[in-house]
């Protein structure tokens, strides 16, 4: 959580996935100063995740963009998540 709240740009959203417990504190300030929303989901059941991979393989929604980038590339990559010039998801390889 610090680390996704971190690298958020102003206005952004946070979407925590899942139950796996932890804790997380920060000041009340900056919900207001990063104007961030934080939001919690469960993941869904199988029967969900099944139905989600049936719309992306008929192609009635777009799966997430995702590009490949080399692993000495990681720094690069963080500085643009941070800045918001990443839409999707990163992969590094080696």
């Amino acid at each position: 959580m610090h680390f996704a709240t971190g690298v958020l740009a102003k206005g952004g959203k946070v979407v925590v996935t899942g139950l796996i417990g932890g804790a997380y504190s920060t000041a009340v300030a900056m919900f207001s100063l990063k104007a961030m929303t934080i939001e919690g989901t469960t993941t869904g059941t199988l029967a969900e995740a099944r139905e989600l991979i049936d719309l992306v393989r008929t192609k009635q929604i777009a799966p997430p963009p995702i590009a490949e980038r080399p692993l000495d590339q990681a720094s690069t990559a963080l500085d643009d998540l941070r800045v918001g010039r990443i839409v999707g998801r990163v992969v590094l390889t080696t």
